[in-house]
């Protein structure tokens, strides 16, 4: 699931980039409510639009039902917790922080988890030295003297 979360990320963070390279246009900064909902609505919208991204790209990718809910919900979440922060920004500047951070949080994690997690350990029944038929031997020599 933390692989499939990386690959949400890694999808949805340059995508979430490349948004601030749209051409816009330009409103009165203005403070007030239809400002604040305006902002907050292209927000929302704008991770629907990441999310649907992500999802297509994860479904293409061969991803199960399981991954493709948890990527997708991840992205939609880390959009989410950010939007109380970022309600003063623009919505690509919003989408761009979000999808960036997230990126870089599951990466972290998923580098961690990948640090700590214990090495699978001999068993008890293979030996130090190869056996004789796996030693590979020179092409057109025979083994027999």
């Amino acid at each position: 699931m933390l692989q499939a979360m990386l690959l949400a990320g890694i999808v949805a963070a340059p995508l979430g980039s490349a948004a601030l390279f749209l051409p816009v246009r330009r409103h009165a900064r203005r403070a007030g409510v239809w400002s604040a909902i305006r902002r907050f609505s292209l927000a929302v919208i704008g991770t629907v639009v990441l999310a649907v991204a992500v999802a297509v790209v994860l479904r293409l990718l061969g991803a199960s039902q399981h991954n493709l809910v948890a990527g997708v919900a991840g992205v939609m979440f880390a959009s989410l917790i950010w939007m109380p922060v970022t309600r003063r920004w623009s919505a690509r500047a919003h989408m761009c922080w979000a999808s960036s951070v997230f990126l870089f949080v599951v990466f972290l994690t998923y580098a961690l988890e990948w640090t700590t997690s214990p090495t699978p350990s001999s068993s008890p029944t293979s030996s130090a030295t190869p056996s004789a038929s796996a030693t590979p031997t020179p092409a057109g020599s025979s083994t027999t003297p």
